[in-house]
């Protein structure tokens, strides 16, 4: 499961174990006028067309753009990482992806870094039933996602 600063997970009927804390990159079409910035403030892409996972940007990695001050134009929705950086490599719109899904992106897109002030990292946890004891295996299967995750 994943959580951000603006929606964590809290659910007393489970125990969270952090598994890594992941940026949020911005991606767009190798020829967009950003495509060699450094870093993108969130707020020079109000005017973006953007693709995300929902027509509700509070529900998606967009979530602080309105804390930011705009709602995102939201012109494509699409569930999969796949999708959205096949619309973005299309030339359709951009979008935020996590770290982890970056490695999906083709070649005629560009991610670029975000301020994570702006736009937290995204928390990958694993969730196991509070109350009862961690078996061993379920231990040591934590301890090699979060070696991983270190790579």
């Amino acid at each position: 499961m994943t959580t951000s600063a603006d929606r964590p997970f809290d659910d007393p009927r489970f125990t969270t174990h952090h598994i890594l804390d992941e940026p949020v990159l911005l991606a767009v079409p190798q020829h967009h006028e950003l495509a060699s910035a450094a870093s993108v403030p969130l707020a020079a892409l109000a005017d973006e067309a953007w693709i995300a996972g929902s027509a509700a940007p509070e529900e998606t990695l967009l979530g602080p753009s309105v804390r930011l001050g705009f709602r995102p134009r939201i012109d494509f929705v699409a569930a999969e990482w796949t999708a959205k950086l096949g619309f973005v490599a299309a030339g359709l719109g951009v979008t935020l992806v996590p770290a982890l899904a970056a490695r999906a992106a083709p070649a005629d897109v560009r991610l670029l870094p975000l301020d994570p002030a702006e736009v937290p990292p995204r928390t990958v946890l694993a969730a196991t039933l509070a109350g009862r004891t961690t078996p061993a295996t379920v231990t040591g299967f934590l301890a090699v996602l979060r070696d991983l995750a270190a790579t």
